[in-house]
């Protein structure tokens, strides 16, 4: 996959690299929460391992796949928080409401 110039962040190079398996952790919370579909999204979604060829230093960095994916998982997450916060303050306004005699 060069067709994308990722710069080694050591010297410089770009195209002088390749891909290599991630040393990080399984996501465990996406699984309990939402299933397989929404770990794989969250693992898609950060940034993927390389190897510069020329120095040895190990980057991550973002990908057009992995940046959609992060994309998604923020869209995502942004109406989980959104629906949370509508399923606690609707009642709440209820509970006050009848409270207050309105």
């Amino acid at each position: 996959m060069h067709w994308i110039g990722l710069p080694c962040p050591h010297c410089g190079r770009t195209k002088a690299y390749h891909r290599i398996p991630s040393t990080r952790y399984a996501p465990a919370a996406p699984v309990a929460f939402g299933g397989v579909l929404l770990a794989l999204i969250f693992d898609r979604s950060r940034k993927p391992q390389f190897r510069c060829e020329s120095c040895g230093t190990v980057f991550f960095s973002h990908t057009i796949a992995s940046r959609f994916f992060l994309l998604f998982w923020a869209f995502f997450v942004f109406w989980m928080i959104l629906l949370l916060a509508v399923l606690i303050l609707v009642p709440l306004y209820d509970w006050i409401a009848d409270l207050l005699g309105l």
